[in-house]
């Protein structure tokens, strides 16, 4: 099982835990984190994000994305994480 800044990372469960509490991520939430922890430190952008999660000829709407990255933010600070995904105007995201 992985780990990230003291919290273990259930695939199989699509979850986070501090060891007290444990947060569930629906599926996009948990593409997303876990696309951002394999490239941790390194930014990624919106398209390399919507290309993980809609890999398919439909269009999505890129208000979609951004209510999928601010749920998980709001998921990460309940489990004390709150600075885990900083903002890289005109660049993307990166996973701290």
């Amino acid at each position: 099982m992985q780990t990230y800044s003291g919290l273990q990372v259930n695939d199989a469960k699509g979850s986070l835990s501090d060891g007290s509490r444990e947060m569930t991520l629906t599926k996009n939430e948990m593409i997303i984190f876990r696309f951002m922890l394999d490239r941790k430190g390194m930014i990624v952008t919106r398209d390399e994000l919507m290309t993980a999660l809609w890999d398919n000829d439909e269009f999505v709407n890129d208000n979609a994305l951004t209510v999928n990255i601010s749920r998980l933010r709001s998921k990460l600070a309940e489990l004390g994480c709150g600075d885990a995904i900083e903002t890289r105007k005109k660049q993307g995201y990166i996973l701290k």
